[in-house]
């Protein structure tokens, strides 16, 4: 049982990727200082953050990370900003060993920089805390992201646009414990080198919220048709 008796009062954003597939524009500036609307990505998750009372927040970021700096600096919106700042390439897992030295309390909320949730963080830290692991990783639901046809001899007996599959994947949102620092490598992914050792270890939070990621120029141009609804979501007028 992890040593664990809190909610988590802060949050690591994962900055450090470099957004190859949406080069030129991350030659320039850090894949989470892309604008959606009329503000970064990063931008938005910070304000979801607030919206759970989370303000405590750490930037854990390389590549072109001055940007990002110069944008929140230490602190801003209700929050206050620390940034974890890689030297050298570590992957997920490294990044977040890093910054877990930054963290105050015994568990945080993990996030990859490029993810918008209306997820609600307060359940999730609430079943978190129920399921008494070092770990939570929370999954939604795959999407196909093709229209599917069912036939029989040879006729259409049905056509459905991008229907949901029954598979659930990776959100990259986290609940993690200090108990779990052990276990990351101090140079490697979570996805890779973390998670396929931690079977029984870990607890799955299945999500049923709206959930974008921004990984490719496709991505951003759907992101950009949401953005209002999200704004709308949280509350906040600009």
């Amino acid at each position: 049982m992890p040593s664990h008796s809190e909610k988590p009062k802060t949050a690591v954003v994962l900055c450090g990727g470099l957004g190859e597939r949406l080069r030129p524009i991350t030659e320039q500036i850090p894949k989470v200082m892309i604008p959606i609307g009329d503000r970064p990505i990063v931008e938005w998750q910070v304000r979801w953050l607030l919206k759970f009372g989370i303000n405590d927040i750490i930037f854990a970021c390389g590549h072109l990370y001055e940007k990002i700096e110069e944008h929140f600096g230490r602190s801003g919106l209700g929050a206050k900003f620390s940034y974890s700042i890689e030297k050298e390439k570590v992957g997920t897992s490294g990044a977040v060993k890093q910054a877990f030295s930054m963290v105050s309390g015994s568990s945080t909320f993990v996030l990859n920089g490029d993810v918008l949730c209306t997820l609600n963080l307060s359940e999730l830290a609430n079943f978190h805390l129920t399921m008494g692991k070092v770990g939570t990783i929370t999954v939604t639901q795959l999407r196909s992201p093709y229209g599917i046809c069912e036939s029989f001899n040879g006729i259409l007996e049905r056509f459905v646009e991008k229907p949901l599959l029954p598979h659930w994947m990776n959100s990259g949102i986290y609940v993690f414990d200090r108990d779990i620092v052990p276990y990351l490598k101090d140079k490697g992914d979570l996805e890779q080198d973390v998670f396929p050792k931690m079977a029984g270890l870990l607890a799955v939070y299945m999500a049923r919220d709206l959930w974008m990621t921004v990984d490719t120029a496709k991505d951003l141009r759907e992101s950009e048709t949401k953005i209002k609804e999200y704004k709308d979501w949280l509350g906040v007028t600009f």
